[in-house]
């Protein structure tokens, strides 16, 4: 009976899926955060959108390019890439053929690096607008003043001086 088991041990062995398959799979989850909150984050290859702070689930077998935008802000790009994770290929080696086909196919021999991205973003103008604004001040009737602005929407403060 141990011989039965021995060798069907021995000859199963070889059947069993890749050991990245069984010790992480072919996803690897990537902490995303930025400063400020609430920034879009798209990924290239594309997988989704996502809104900072995130956990983004990758695939092991590829590098991304991350593009952090938000208004009034300059876009930010980040890195991931995939690297082999040696101690896997190791296992691998030991278990035979079969393990190393499967996590070379599936990249589940694959790690991402880093495992955790922060982003600050640079902050640009608050609107758009023009280069120049020309105001205009002229005396009305008894003595106030009018303030006009080649701009619409332009808001002046006028202090008394002492």
């Amino acid at each position: 009976m141990r011989r039965l088991v021995a060798m069907l041990a021995v000859l199963l062995l070889p059947a069993l899926p890749g050991c990245g398959l069984i010790f992480g799979g072919t996803h690897q989850n990537i902490a995303v955060q930025s400063s400020p909150e609430a920034v879009k984050v798209t990924t290239t290859p594309a997988t989704s959108e996502f809104t900072t702070p995130a956990t983004l689930n990758l695939e092991r077998k590829n590098d991304y390019s991350l593009t952090f935008e938000k208004a009034g802000y300059t876009p930010a790009h980040f890195q991931i890439t995939h690297h082999m994770r040696g101690g896997i290929l190791f296992l691998d080696i030991l278990v035979g053929l079969v393990g190393i086909i499967a996590d070379a196919a599936t990249g589940a021999w694959n790690g991402l690096t880093p495992q955790t991205v922060n982003v600050t973003m640079t902050k640009t103008a608050m609107i758009d607008g023009p280069d120049q604004i020309h105001i205009g001040i002229r005396v009305g009737e008894k003595g106030t003043a009018i303030i006009e602005s080649s701009s619409p929407g332009v808001t002046v403060h006028v202090d008394r001086i002492r």
